[in-house]
Order: C-alpha cells, then structure tokens, then sequence
C-alpha cells in the first residue's frame, strides 16, 4: 500500500528557549501530496498534485519537478527506487535507470504503471488484491527550472540539488496499483467547527489576538472506508482511521494531529497571545491555516483557510446589492464602511474573490451560482462581527 513518508528539511529552530512547533510554517515547506484517485489498476492513470508553499519568499521562483518508478510487485527493494535512501539522493538518477522516469514540472503530474505489471503473476497471487506500490518524489526547487531542461541538465540540477547548493525540499510517496474491485478513494473535508459554529464555506477565519478557540474538523460521512487485505489465513477486514494534521503561518494548537473519527477537538492560542511572545500578531494581521486530512493508505485531502486577526474597525453596513448587468462582472455591494468587511456570505458561503475597492468604495466579489430562490446575506467583518443585513440576493 502506499503511505507518505515524512516530508524532509523540517526543523525546530530554538528562539529565545521556544522550539518552532512542527506545524508552523516559515520556510518552504511541501504539505501534502495528494494523489487522484489514490489507487489505480495496472495502466490507469493518476493526477499528482502538491501543496507546497514558501512564506519566506512571497515573490520568489519555485519549480516543483516530479520523479516516478516503475512498481515491482515480484520482488521488492530489486527497483532502483524501493531504496529509500537511493530515492532522497538524486544523482543516484544520473543515468536514469530502467523504470525511473521524469513525470513532469509543476505542482501536478500523471502517473501511470504499465498495463502489464502483474502478468508475471499467478491469478491467485495476493498482490494483485493487496497491491503493490509505485515511488513518486516530488522536488521543490526554491528556483526556476526549464521543463524543456534535458537529461544532462536536470543531472546537473540534481548534483546541485544533492550538493545543497540550492533550496530544496524532497517529498516521497507512492501511487498504490491494485486489481482490487473496490479501491480506495480520498476522504473529504465537510466542515471546521470553530467554537461550536461551522464555518461558512470558503469564509476566513476571524481571530481576537492572544484568544483561545476549539477547532473541530469534520470529515464527509461516506470518507472513513471500510477494506480487506488478503492475508495468508484469508481476508482480513479492516477500517481506516482518519487523522487531520494542522500547519500555520502563526499561532500555535496544542497538538499537531487529531482523530477526526473521534471527534477531539483542538486548541489554537492565536497570534499575540503572552503565552507564546516569539508569535507576535502579523503583518496586515493576515495568515493561513491549513488542514490535512488523511486515511492511513494513501488517500488525503488538503483544505486552506485564510485567517484575519480583528482589529477594531467600525462595523460594516450593507445597504445596497447590485447585480452586474454584463456577464462576467462582479456582484457589487455598497453601503457604509465596507473597508471594514471580511466575506460576503450569501446562502452560508462566502462569494468568492471577494475584497474592498477603494475607487469604488464598495466590497466586489464574483456572482455565486445558485437556483433560483431568496437567499439572506450577512458580513463578517474585520472587528469579529457577524452581520445580518436583512438584505437577500434574489436570483429569478
């Protein structure tokens, strides 16, 4: 089965006798890989995308460049990328061997085996129900690479690489390849209670600075998948756990990971808190929060939440919503200080690219896509508020 192994380049840095947290992210830093759909049969094809970030670098080049391998389901540690150790230094890649393949650059890629991969096996074998794996390493390269870059230049690039000349972060996982009728899928974030409350969908999250909340994520009720490996003894059935792993640009939780299956909720010490004073309240109070939420066999699922630590502007009032009359427009929403607002929630979902024009000092966003009906329309806004304007957006 394939699992992500630990991403590399993590570090604790002491400060002032605090160690960083693991979930604080400060440099650049690879998240989550996932894999659509996580398991395939033989000659199937997989999307590869990465959720890698650098907030040390807002403006910098980032280039992620993907390396795959051929599956071995008859002999394991024989394929030059089962040596895990091989796979982490990559001029071991400098003659690119049978079965290791470039897959692509970006931050996703396809995946595929070879439609014959378990020919060499017998009918009953168990690895054609268990599966097997295939290694895929995603390189995050703090610089610009060519994709149209040749073999030479790309051993160049990995010597370098290897040489540490170059920022770089190494993500490892593997694409599972089974016969298997009933194969894995991704489990599905649903909702983030925030103090008891859902929060609107695509909303920001609103923080009072040195505050304490509970989070709570729920994942969607068909996620947690029941599965059966083929042991020696027979089929074996068993269920997955799901597990959330946190990440931030500030703030701090009491603990890195959480059953979702259990329901445990989570504590984040926002940023400003006396408790924790190397997390000072950021820049334009701004950061991001991110969750990841995985099976325990391959499959994950990544969620960003944008987060504003309140100030105390004055409250936002809606007076007026205007829909666009050419398509492709923005909706238009006027009234008094709307520099103040956060989201536009509409039907319990904040609209989407939604921010404050000063030219026309009024707060945009896209039009949502909704049936026809009366849908109530509220603001969050920048001092925590959460306002019912009493005003709907009609859709005929």
């Amino acid at each position: 089965m394939r699992r992500a192994l630990p991403f590399l380049a993590l570090t604790l840095a002491a400060c002032n006798g605090q160690f960083k947290p693991e979930t604080l992210v400060d440099a650049l830093r690879v998240l989550s890989v996932t894999t659509e759909p996580p398991e395939v049969a033989p000659g199937e094809s997989a999307t590869l995308e990465i959720l890698q970030l650098d907030p040390s670098r807002p403006t910098g080049k980032t280039t992620v460049v993907w390396v795959g391998c051929e599956p071995d389901p008859i002999d394991f540690n024989r394929s030059a990328c089962n040596d895990t150790s091989a796979l982490l230094q990559p001029t071991a890649f400098a003659t690119f061997p049978p079965g290791v393949r470039v897959l692509g650059f970006g931050n996703r890629a396809g995946y595929a085996s070879a439609s014959t991969l378990f020919d060499a096996l017998a009918p009953e074998d168990p690895v054609r129900s268990n599966g097997t794996s295939g290694p895929v390493l995603g390189v995050v390269i703090g610089e610009f690479v060519k994709p149209t870059s040749s073999d030479a230049e790309l051993r160049e690039l990995f010597g370098r690489i290897e040489r540490q000349e170059v920022q770089t972060v190494m993500a490892l996982t593997r694409v599972t390849v089974s016969q298997k009728a009933n194969k894995n899928h991704n489990p599905k974030l649903e909702a983030l209670e925030v103090d008891g409350a859902a929060l609107p969908q695509n909303a920001k999250l609103q923080l009072r600075a040195g505050s304490k909340v509970t989070l709570v994520p729920r994942a969607t009720d068909d996620s947690r998948e029941t599965y059966s490996v083929l042991l020696p003894s027979g089929p074996s059935e068993r269920s997955e756990s799901l597990v959330v792993s946190w990440y931030s640009t500030a703030g701090r939780f009491d603990q890195a990971r959480v059953d979702v299956t259990s329901g445990a909720q989570t504590t984040f010490i926002t940023p400003g808190s006396s408790e924790v004073p190397d997390d000072p309240v950021p820049d334009k109070r701004t950061g991001t929060l991110w969750l990841v939420l995985r099976d325990g066999r391959g499959g994950q699922h990544a969620q960003t939440v944008p987060f504003f630590v309140c100030d105390d502007s004055p409250t936002p009032v809606l007076e007026k919503l205007t829909a666009p009359t050419t398509a492709g427009d923005p909706l238009v929403a006027t009234g008094q200080h709307l520099d103040g607002a956060l989201d536009l929630i509409i039907d319990g979902a904040a609209v989407d690219h939604a921010s404050y024009s000063p030219g026309q000092d009024a707060f945009l966003g896209d039009v949502p896509a909704l049936a026809p009906g009366a849908y109530p329309v509220q603001l969050r806004a920048k001092n925590c508020g959460v306002i019912d304007t009493g005003i709907s957006w009609v859709v005929p």
